[in-house]
């Protein structure tokens, strides 16, 4: 398989039924603070609140650290509406080994509940497998947020686990469930 990623390239643009997904901007940062720094996700998720330098920094981060040619190491998105380019959401792929990665991903509150976290996760798995030749792809989720644990089933990830007390977020400890699925299953 011909690795489609070239030293010094952006990532390529991918498609879903309903979205866009291209290789985060710095420009992005602001529209990505607002989906990250929602109340209710804070309930969910071992996530801090995000201003704007801390989204800047992120994606400053992102583009000193990804790797370049076959050593990419992270894949970041964001996912814009095919119909109008607004940013709906975001996804990224981050390698701790040449063959595995994790998947995390996000949609801000306007766009929830419409099926666009399904199709960034399944885009970029498939993006994973098909296209970066990775075997196997995992998720850590907190057991508090069941909405996440059902996109993961939903594009065939499997519960391999719970990771007590494993993240320090918001002053405390949070639990987390492990999902993944292989380049083989179904």
């Amino acid at each position: 398989m011909d690795n489609i990623i070239q030293e010094n390239s952006m990532l390529p643009e991918l498609t879903t039924q309903n979205l866009i997904l291209r290789e985060v901007q710095l420009t992005d940062a602001e529209q990505l603070q607002k989906i990250q720094n929602r109340p209710e996700q804070w309930e969910r998720q071992a996530v801090e609140p995000e201003d704007f330098a801390d989204s800047t920094f992120r994606i400053q981060q992102y583009f000193n650290h990804r790797g370049e040619g076959d050593q990419l190491r992270l894949f970041v998105f964001v996912a814009e509406l095919k119909a109008t380019r607004d940013l709906v959401g975001h996804g990224s792929l981050s390698r701790s080994h040449p063959a595995i990665a994790s998947l995390g991903f996000g949609v801000g509150r306007d766009h929830a509940g419409k099926g666009y976290a399904t199709e960034i996760s399944e885009r970029l798995l498939r993006f994973g497998f098909e296209e970066i030749g990775l075997h196997r792809v995992e998720a850590n989720v907190a057991v508090e947020n069941p909405a996440s644990k059902r996109v993961l089933t939903k594009i065939g990830m499997k519960y391999e686990g719970t990771i007590r007390e494993s993240i320090w977020a918001q002053g405390r400890w949070w639990t987390e469930e492990l999902y993944s699925k292989l380049a083989h299953d179904d």
